[in-house]
């Protein structure tokens, strides 16, 4: 078994819904290759530092599956590769399973991490 963060990024014209119906769609692959998505971030649009297929502006997304052979995650990418309404894709393997924080946890870690004067953690 081993986790991967899938990062898509998918072309901007396209609505809301069809950007959900290309994230479905490999949602639907992880699990049709008993896979398991744990996570999906949504990230919206966002400027792209330079021109990818002719493209300025991309929906990003990322995917937390997991997957028990290798060959699925190649077919994954392949996948991603083919499908046109997506501009550029990225698997990066990990040792363990890493899910986003969530927004409030990490101010609240912030806060209590501050330092006083004296160098103490407060």
């Amino acid at each position: 078994m081993a986790f991967y963060e899938c990062v898509l990024l998918i072309k901007s014209n396209l609505s809301d819904e069809d950007v959900a119906a290309v994230i479905g769609k490999f949602q639907n692959l992880v699990v049709s290759r008993e896979g398991t998505v744990h996570h999906v971030q949504k990230m919206g649009k966002r400027r792209l530092s330079y021109e990818l297929k002719k493209e300025r502006r991309a929906d990003y997304a990322v995917l937390f599956v997991e997957f028990h052979k290798s060959e699925d995650i190649a077919e994954f990418d392949r996948q991603a590769r083919l499908d046109e309404r997506i501009i550029k894709s990225m698997v990066v393997r990990r040792p363990k399973l890493v899910l986003p924080a969530a927004e409030g946890a990490a101010e609240e870690k912030a806060e209590t991490s501050r330092v006083t004067k004296e160098g103490e953690a407060v």
